[in-house]
């Protein structure tokens, strides 16, 4: 029986020892999510971008969106791997 109970608490003993996260780390936790969100975003318009360029008129036209579609999720990566560097740091 006293097995029993200890395989039943196992896991929150486990989770009592870790603790909660301090104030920092709660802030680099929201920053990786905020990060998440700029990437995502980013993504998002640069696909609205190329499915724009695939029904373009011309080559050229379509060339650029898909130029402009590269530059913005460039773009959002960067601003990612930004705020993800700054929540590294505070972990």
């Amino acid at each position: 029986m006293k097995k029993l109970i200890l395989i039943a608490t196992a896991p929150a003993l486990a989770l009592a020892a870790c603790g909660q996260d301090s104030a920092v780390e709660e802030t680099g936790d929201a920053l990786e999510e905020r990060a998440d969100a700029v990437e995502n975003i980013g993504d998002d318009r640069a696909g609205q971008l190329e499915e724009m360029a695939d029904e373009a008129d011309t080559d050229a036209r379509e060339d650029a969106l898909n130029e402009r579609a590269e530059e913005i999720d460039d773009i959002g990566d960067e601003r990612a791997d930004a705020i993800n560097e700054v929540a590294d740091e505070m972990e």
